[in-house]
């Protein structure tokens, strides 16, 4: 492993896909279910998808004061993360060398704007691994994953392998995404970020909840609280419903929250609220479980990945 220093740091390790630096000190205070991002990790391949990866985690690290720890695995991620061709143009025979990957990382913490405070790492191993490991030797509050064109079931194992460990959250974008709408660090005057948190009224629906209204104590945020009944839904149950979202709410970010009943199919009319809201991410956890592959899953791709054209925010069950 090699080591250098503040700003420019840069570990190159290979240890069977095992992650060990004792130089990345621990974040004692731990996590108390608010929404404290002190580290987001990012992993990049030196595609384009990695400048919106690295886009979406400089805006959290600027609005939060985090650390950013940008990532690159020499064995790379597997054909299921990102276009076959571009894997093999980019890692057949070798093609990216120790001091090859160092030097992109280098060339991107360049374009870092001044005073983000950042690092970055350069190792081997199985991603999966590689990634759970890292994360949870940092520790990292956030893993910023991006994912190319057509998604697969290896990205949806990789993103729900994280959640079910419980690791951290999990940030995706995937590629042909609209960024416009994702902005945590704002200046005064602009538009306030919509967040989109479908909420199914289950008891695991809290976490979640308290989790996006965590990020509107922090950052101007507005939190759209999304509950999904079918069609034939009565009135007096929609109001039921809506008076449960209301519930939800901590009475401190009540002002930034507004709730939403809407019929129909779940992940359809996931996708057109956050279209027709300008969402500039969709906030989903351990109730919206049953979704996840239905997001990611190659059969779905199209009508959920293309047509909501935002980030996804996956958030784990507490401990």
């Amino acid at each position: 492993m090699r080591r250098l220093g503040h700003r420019d740091t840069i570990d190159v390790g290979n240890s069977g896909g095992h992650w060990s630096d004792a130089g990345l000190a621990k974040n004692l205070n731990g996590r108390d279910g608010m929404t404290q991002i002190k580290n987001v990790l990012c992993p990049v391949d030196f595609s384009e998808i990695s400048r919106q990866e690295m886009a979406l985690a400089v805006d959290v690290c600027q609005a939060f004061g985090a650390r950013l720890v940008l990532h690159h695995n020499l064995i790379a991620a597997p054909p299921g993360l990102t276009r076959a061709w571009e894997w093999n143009e980019l890692h057949q025979e070798g093609a990216i060398s120790e001091d090859e990957a160092e030097r992109r990382i280098r060339d991107l913490m360049a374009g870092l704007p001044t005073g983000l405070h950042a690092e970055a790492s350069v190792s081997r191993g199985p991603v999966g691994v590689v990634l759970i490991e890292m994360a949870r030797s940092i520790p990292a509050d956030l893993i910023v994953l991006g994912s190319h064109g057509r998604s697969t079931e290896e990205h949806s194992s990789l993103t729900e392998r994280i959640v079910d460990e419980r690791v951290c959250p999990v940030l995706t974008i995937h590629d042909g995404a609209q960024m416009a709408h994702f902005r945590l660090h704002t200046d005064a005057g602009e538009e306030t970020t919509r967040a989109v948190v479908p909420v199914d009224l289950s008891a695991a629906s809290k976490a979640v909840v308290s989790y996006a209204c965590g990020l509107a104590r922090h950052v101007p945020l507005e939190v759209c609280l999304l509950h999904v009944v079918a069609a034939t839904t009565k009135e007096k149950a929609i109001e039921e419903a809506r008076h449960e979202l209301a519930s939800l709410v901590p009475a401190d970010a009540a002002a930034c929250a507004t709730l939403h009943v809407e019929p129909g199919d779940a992940v359809e009319t996931i996708v057109r609220f956050s279209a027709e809201s300008n969402a500039g991410f969709v906030v989903m956890g351990e109730h919206t479980r049953s979704l996840l592959r239905r997001l990611f899953l190659r059969d779905t791709a199209k009508a959920v990945l293309q047509e909501a054209r935002c980030p996804v925010w996956f958030v784990p069950p507490p401990r």
